[in-house]
């Protein structure tokens, strides 16, 4: 797979696949007590990013650290004693496994859309109710749909779009966070698109 955003040609210092990020160091530093040239990253899942945003405490920069010392499998001391040009670079490698990118102008390769649904095509196979799947479909919501995720959410924002998306694909919750970051994403991305299309076509 070729990750979303990644057409620019990669630094020499940085190798990418869709399970993870291999950044080479400027100079050698201690991970897990051993000397390392190399940082891997792994692409991230939900659950991940979701378990760093409540351990933090709403500190950014220590979510920062606590996710990507989970990604690599290294201690955050590690990743505090880095040359601040080789956290740049980890940073640099986090943000092409998840891009950030607007598709509300065009459709991405990976998303159709119909008058029932959105089909997405992941960046690489995840278990869906016991099942290795590359593509998720989310059917169009009802009114009773978001309104039954509000009342589950229990006004927690993400929650209430995990119960929404899992109810939609006919998928547990627990099944979503273990989707890729970038997978999650695409999820987003679909079912703001679909909601973006039937509002144009109440217009018309």
């Amino acid at each position: 797979m070729n990750i979303q955003g990644t057409d620019k040609k990669l630094p020499a210092w940085l190798s990418l696949s869709a399970l993870a990020a291999v950044v080479t160091l400027t100079r050698p530093s201690n991970a897990n007590g051993v000397p390392v040239e190399t940082f891997t990253l792994r692409a991230p899942v939900v659950r991940e990013v979701r378990a760093a945003d409540r351990a933090s405490s709403g500190d950014d920069e220590q979510r920062e650290l606590m996710l990507f010392a989970g990604l690599a499998e290294v201690g955050v001391k590690d990743l505090e004693g880095l040359k601040l040009a080789d956290y740049r670079r980890v940073q640099a490698a986090y943000s092409h496994l998840v891009p950030d990118t607007d598709y509300s102008a065009s459709m991405p390769s990976w998303l159709s859309i119909t008058t029932d649904q959105a089909l997405v095509t992941l960046s690489c196979p995840s278990q869906i109710n016991g099942v290795s799947v590359d593509k998720v479909a989310l059917r169009s919501p009802t009114v009773g749909d978001v309104r039954a995720a509000n009342r589950d959410a229990g006004g927690d924002a993400e929650q209430r779009e995990l119960v929404l998306f899992a109810a939609l694909a006919g998928a547990p919750v627990a099944d979503l966070e273990g989707l890729k970051l970038v997978d999650f994403n695409r999820l987003q991305a679909g079912y703001f698109r679909m909601d973006q299309d039937e509002d144009r076509k109440s217009v018309v």
